[in-house]
């Protein structure tokens, strides 16, 4: 059945579609995703930004995990089909691991944070939307042949299973959600001393995860920023919160050597300085 599913899209490429599910893709990217729930947590709405956040690193984490440990080839290296090239800044198909296709990073991603809006919104028309988008983006992974159906379908039901565990933990243990995180980030530090899952996936999405209990605690402890109410302070504390993560990110990142541990070492400072220091800047700054 999947490889049937997969030859019926192949057989429908063409440049439109080419195009049209690039764009999908590119707005399906966990680090696009990341981006956007930053924006709505700096600038919007800070408890739908951190019960997102929450969701999808929570759910990546299970699924950088799965990939880790099953490496399920992907179609295109296995044969079923061929694979559409693509890459350019904002999507690429040509730089993925050949073993890494189980489940589908973009699937869990989008159905984490658009399941999080929907049930947030408790609204049929916004949910709808975002069950249209979550689809196309699991389409496209299909289409462009870096994924099987159930690799998508996989994905879908992580994401979407983090976010409704995590909208019913905000509704019931709100005080404890952080240490709750906290512990799910703990879990991921013994999948990093094993040589199958110690991937670099792997401790990226440790490290992010490790930073942002620990940054969302502390924040929530001792800053407590929020809303921004006016425009101009909504624009300014993304740039403010890109400008303090930057400033341990690019030392450490050039002067240190080439490493996983190493890696993590900087993701985990820069993330955690912008959840921390950044906040204490919007409430010292009044914006």
């Amino acid at each position: 059945m999947d490889a049937a599913i997969l030859r019926a899209l192949e057989y429908i490429r063409c440049p439109f579609f080419d195009f049209f599910f690039s764009v999908f893709t590119a707005l399906g990217e966990e680090m696009i995703i990341a981006a956007v729930i930053a924006l709505i947590y700096v600038s919007f709405s800070k408890r739908l930004g951190e019960q997102a956040l929450v969701t999808v690193l929570s759910a990546s984490c299970i699924t950088a995990a799965v990939k880790s440990a099953v490496r399920r080839t992907r179609p295109y290296a296995a044969g079923y089909v061929t694979r559409v090239d693509i890459d350019n800044p904002f999507v690429s198909t040509v730089d993925l691991d050949a073993d890494m296709s189980f489940p589908s990073g973009h699937a869990t991603a989008t159905s984490g944070f658009f399941g999080t809006v929907a049930l947030r919104a408790r609204r049929l028309l916004p949910s709808l939307l975002c069950a249209a988008f979550v689809l196309l983006v699991m389409l496209s992974r299909l289409y462009f042949g870096v994924h099987y159906p159930t690799d998508v379908l996989t994905g879908l039901l992580i994401g979407a299973g983090c976010a409704a565990l995590w909208q019913w933990i905000y509704a019931r243990w709100y005080g404890a959600r952080l240490y709750i995180y906290l512990g799910v980030a703990l879990c991921t530090l013994p999948f990093l001393f094993f040589e199958r899952t110690g991937t670099e996936s792997m401790f990226e999405i440790s490290a992010l995860t490790l930073a942002t209990a620990a940054g969302l605690l502390v924040e929530d402890k001792f800053i407590r920023f929020e809303d921004a109410k006016k425009w101009l302070h909504r624009l300014l504390r993304p740039a403010l919160t890109v400008a303090v993560a930057a400033v341990p990110f690019l030392p450490l990142h050039f002067l240190l050597p080439e490493g996983n541990w190493y890696t993590f070492l900087t993701l985990f400072a820069a993330l955690f300085a912008a959840l921390t220091a950044a906040p204490w800047l919007f409430k010292k700054l009044k914006i």
